[in-house]
């Protein structure tokens, strides 16, 4: 299978969350253009980003709902857990490390890092929250997949040098810095404030 861009893997998580919403009503098949008005994606985008999984659906009839979501979900999670580590445990990280849907998609926070010592040692929704000073030991130990940055923008570049260290080639970024890193790490960028005037605008086209 060609690489797959993680536009395309936003796109196919997005049709899986459909699928399990479609699945809980008792459908059973569906279109690709019937998808596409539920997920606000297109006809030809569906077609397309399912046609990187071989031949799935059936002419005239579409897709089984079950069986395509369990073609979906075996790409999107080759690995039985995706590990994940993450950087600041105030507002925003507490709202991550409680978010229930990580179970779902089989990503599985290991460990929490944060400078502020009345935060470190702590355990929220079974994550502990550990001193920053262990990080690189500890992100070593636990194999971890994807790095989380929820830290203060002055401090991000330092986080991403350090999960870069640990091995890690997967951060997410919630600061709002443009970060350095080596070509082979890749970064997803997520602005708050971009997505709420995007999702402003979008609406106001």
């Amino acid at each position: 299978m060609k690489n797959i861009s993680s536009k395309t893997i936003s796109r196919v998580l997005l049709c899986v969350r459909t699928l399990e919403s479609l699945m809980r009503e008792g459908k059973i098949t569906i279109s690709s253009g019937g998808l596409a008005r539920i997920t606000g994606l297109t006809d030809v985008q569906i077609r397309k980003d399912i046609s990187n999984f071989g031949k799935v659906g059936i002419p005239r009839v579409g897709y089984n709902i079950r069986d395509l979501k369990t073609v979906l979900e075996e790409f999107i999670l080759r690995k039985n857990v995706i590990r994940v580590i993450l950087f600041g445990a105030g507002n925003l990280g507490k709202a991550i490390l409680k978010y229930a849907g990580f179970g779902k998609q089989k990503l599985k926070i290991v460990a929490a890092f944060d400078r502020d010592k009345k935060k470190s040692e702590k355990v929220i929704n079974g994550v502990k929250v550990y001193p920053f000073e262990k990080a690189l030991f500890l992100i070593k130990k636990s194999t971890a997949d994807i790095g989380v940055i929820a830290v203060p923008q002055e401090a991000s570049q330092e986080v991403a040098d350090l999960i870069v260290a640990a091995g890690i080639k997967s951060i997410v970024n919630f600061a709002p810095v443009s970060l350095k890193v080596p070509k082979e790490v890749h970064v997803r960028n997520i602005d708050l404030t971009i997505e709420f005037l995007s999702a402003y605008c979008d609406a106001s086209v």
